[in-house]
């Protein structure tokens, strides 16, 4: 009774995710709720995967929800599958490689017969990725590559896109949609935002980290950008300094070449952060003498 009653409740589940994948590209999540596209999603639209990709998505994704990993991890672990076996719970590889990650038997991933179990091959890639220090912090190319050891580890980063909006499908994440377009969608839903607790790793909709924040602002206007504050950076074309616009991005805390910190400039020299986890969203100053610099996500989308 046990396992057949987990069984149904797993295909209900799949027959959820196959709905909300077929949204993804439109709208979903109800009245007021947006599930955005952005311009930038991989080769690979989430209409066009079929049964397979979405079961094992689904089963990626709910493996992260079911230990308490923050989402971020799913959407790392679905970007890696992704790139390696498009989702494919695949019987060959390079050398040995297997299976959903392409792991290999003979590198200490376990034996032929369990990597090709997908609920075992997905454990084995959150037990490494939790291993990792900061993980959540990292670019999403670098954790995956620091799990992987790909031969091609700019290969991950050209799925993100799609990754994060599978995994808000099935996480059932909401973001509001804001009247207007544009900048005008971006701040207003910042504003909305403010007061709301800092905690590591959050992306909404209760509580957010700075970048969590910022993704999530651009989000509701339509323009999916990487999660990361490092990504983040490198994602928008540079603005000078001086000549910084509303809905631009201000960076702080250069470290090893990439900003630790990010805000969402709305004029006035100031600025809409998550600050740090004895903080919550608020309105500041961006004067600080660690600024690193700004950049602009909306011109991006504007060139499209």
């Amino acid at each position: 009774m046990k396992y057949a009653a987990a069984g149904a409740a797993f295909l209900l589940l799949i027959g959820l995710f196959i709905a909300a994948a077929g949204s993804v590209l439109t709208s979903s999540g109800g009245p007021g709720c947006l599930v955005t596209p952005g311009p930038d999603s991989s080769q690979q639209p989430a209409g066009t995967l079929d049964e397979e990709q979405k079961r094992n998505a689904t089963l990626i994704i709910q493996a992260a929800l079911h230990r308490g990993l923050p989402t971020r991890a799913a959407v790392i672990a679905v970007t890696t599958a992704l790139q390696e076996s498009h989702l494919r719970n695949a019987t060959h590889g390079h050398l040995d490689s297997l299976g959903l990650f392409q792991q290999r038997p003979s590198q200490g991933w376990g034996s032929p017969e369990q990597i090709l179990d997908p609920a075992y091959a997905t454990s084995q890639f959150y037990d490494r990725l939790a291993k990792i220090p900061r993980w959540e912090r990292l670019p999403l190319a670098h954790a995956a590559q620091a799990v992987q050891r790909s031969a091609f580890p700019g290969a991950y980063a050209k799925w993100e896109p799609l990754s994060q909006r599978l995994v808000d499908a099935v996480a059932g994440f909401c973001v509001v949609s804001a009247e207007g377009e544009g900048v005008s969608a971006v701040l207003a839903y910042a504003h909305a935002q403010l007061g709301k607790p800092y905690v590591w790793g959050a992306e909404g909709p209760a509580t957010f980290d700075c970048s969590g924040l910022t993704m999530r602002a651009y989000q509701a206007a339509g323009l999916t950008i990487p999660r990361v504050a490092a990504d983040q950076w490198r994602y928008g074309p540079p603005v000078p300094r001086g000549q910084e616009k509303p809905g631009d991005l201000v960076f702080f805390r250069m470290h090893r070449g990439e900003p630790q910190h990010v805000g969402l400039v709305i004029g006035n020299g100031q600025m809409i952060h998550a600050p740090n986890s004895r903080d919550v969203v608020k309105i500041a100053s961006y004067q600080w003498p660690d600024l690193v610099g700004f950049t602009r996500p909306i011109a991006r989308k504007a060139a499209r």
